[in-house]
This record gives C-alpha cells, sequence and structure tokens, in this order.
C-alpha cells in the first residue's frame, strides 16, 4: 500500500477505472471525473476547472493523470490550464488513445515530463499497460523511471510503444467494433449474434459490440476518429452510427444504453 497523493481528470471510462484502481491501491486520490463530455460538467466548465486548480496545491501530487475523449481544441485548453501549474519534475500521465504523446506534449511548456498511456477497459482484466513517450523527450529514462513507481503499485507492467494516436490494443479494438458496428447496421447479423460469433469463434474475451459498451462508445469513436485524423486512412473512419450514439449520449454500460440496455451494469434482456 501507499499514501502517494494523485490528481485524475478525465470524462469517461479510462479515467474513472484508473481512479478505483489507484484508490484501491492506496492512494490518495483527487478526482474531477464525469459520465459524459466536458460541456455538461458545468455552464462554465473551463472556468470551474480554472477554480477549482487555483485552490490545489499542486506541489502536493505525486502525479497527474489525464484521459479525455473530448475533441482536440477541448483537450488542448484543459491540458494547457493544468500542465503550466505543475512542477517541472512531476510526471504528467495523459491518455494517447485518441491523440499522439507528441502533439499533446505540444501544447505543454515542459513536454519533456509528459507520459503517454492506454488501456482497453476493464481494467481488471488488464495485466499491462501501454506506454509512450512523446518526440519531444530526449530519452524515456524519466518516464520508464516514473511510469515503473505507478505500475508496480497497480501490479502492473508496462508495454512501451512507438508514439501514435490509439496505440496498439486500443486501437486494434476499436477497428474491429467499428467493422461489427458496420455488419449490425448492414443487417448482416444482430448485436447478439454478432458478440457470441466473435466470444466463440475468436476467444475474445468479449464481444466487439459489449466490448464497446463497456469501453464507453465516446472513446471509442474518440480513438478511431484520432486515428483517422493521423493516418487518413478510411479503414479508420468511425461508423457513422457510432457516432450517432455517442451524439445521443448512448455512451454505453455507464449511461445505461448503448448497443444495449443497463440496469446495475448489467444487460437488460
Amino acid at each position: 500500500m501507499t499514501s502517494k497523493k494523485v490528481l485524475v481528470l478525465g470524462d469517461g471510462t479510462v479515467a474513472a477505472e484508473l481512479a478505483l484502481e489507484l484508490k484501491a491501491k492506496g492512494y490518495s486520490v483527487d478526482d474531477y471525473l464525469h459520465p459524459g463530455p466536458l460541456e455538461s460538467w458545468n455552464e462554465k466548465p473551463f472556468e470551474y476547472l480554472a477554480s477549482e486548480f487555483y485552490r490545489l496545491e499542486f506541489a502536493s501530487y505525486e502525479a497527474f493523470f489525464v484521459a479525455l475523449t473530448a475533441e482536440r481544441d477541448v483537450q488542448r485548453r484543459v491540458v494547457r490550464e493544468l500542465e503550466f501549474r505543475i512542477p517541472k519534475q512531476t510526471p504528467l500521465f495523459v491518455s494517447a488513445m485518441s491523440l499522439s504523446a507528441t502533439e499533446i506534449a505540444s501544447w505543454c511548456q515542459h513536454p519533456e515530463r509528459l507520459i503517454g498511456f492506454g488501456f482497453v477497459p476493464p481494467l481488471s482484466g488488464v495485466q499491462c499497460l501501454e506506454m509512450t513517450v512523446p518526440l519531444q523527450a530526449d530519452s524515456s529514462f524519466f518516464a520508464e523511471k516514473a511510469a515503473e513507481s505507478v505500475l508496480a503499485d497497480l501490479g502492473r507492467e508496462a508495454e512501451w510503444v512507438q508514439d501514435s494516436a490509439g496505440l496498439v490494443l486500443p486501437r486494434l479494438v476499436s477497428v474491429i467494433i467499428n467493422e461489427a458496428v458496420t455488419a449490425l447496421v448492414e443487417g448482416v447479423a444482430n448485436a447478439d449474434d454478432i458478440d457470441i460469433a466473435m466470444k466463440l469463434g475468436t476467444n475474445y474475451p468479449h464481444g466487439p459490440l459489449a466490448w464497446a459498451d463497456r469501453i464507453g462508445l465516446d472513446q471509442v469513436y474518440a480513438t478511431l476518429q484520432g486515428v483517422y485524423d493521423e493516418q487518413q486512412e478510411d479503414r479508420y473512419r468511425p461508423a457513422p452510427q457510432l457516432r450517432r450514439l455517442v451524439m445521443a449520449k448512448r455512451f454505453g454500460v455507464r449511461s445505461g444504453q448503448g448497443f444495449y440496455r443497463y440496469e446495475g451494469g448489467e444487460v437488460n434482456a
């Protein structure tokens, strides 16, 4: 167990599960979490965050974690508002599941201390977290040391990958989900049949549509859109139905409805 103090800020499943895991391991966690888009946090969300940040003692934190699914301009504003207040030698872990660590670091005064991370929920079934460093970092020594400390407490390993929007597993899983959404819309099969076929046929831990609901459709959409923006390849273009569900705030398990309906986190048949 540890008495380290951290701050977690985010708008989806990744941030929420990370905050819970850190608390379970004994961390003192100040969290700013919301199940929906930043604009729904408060009538004036940026002013709200700025006022909250103003009252915090930033030097008391061992690390900061940010995991947002919001659009690029929103993420840029939040990261900038947070990062310039953080002491120079304190690590800033930022989700690289929709934007590359290098792009996010380009918004920072001290880009060398930014560390990109990613995982595919549920975190309880994850044995390692993908980690990456931005091109602005001269070496990975600082990142490796900071990540080793946190992941040792979480009982996880780090898998260091090249910096790219979506990293590895988040990108691959999101592409599979996107194809499953297309098959659903085209009437190839219903949601249950698609999920059963994939679980039994490929030995996946979850069917792709149920997995999407657990990850959060906003996160899946953000990953696909981020990779598409970076690569400009049609195979990463988010399915229109996925975008519509996100616009309708049907994020999956945490909102009670996605490709399935849920009560208490369980599928409502």
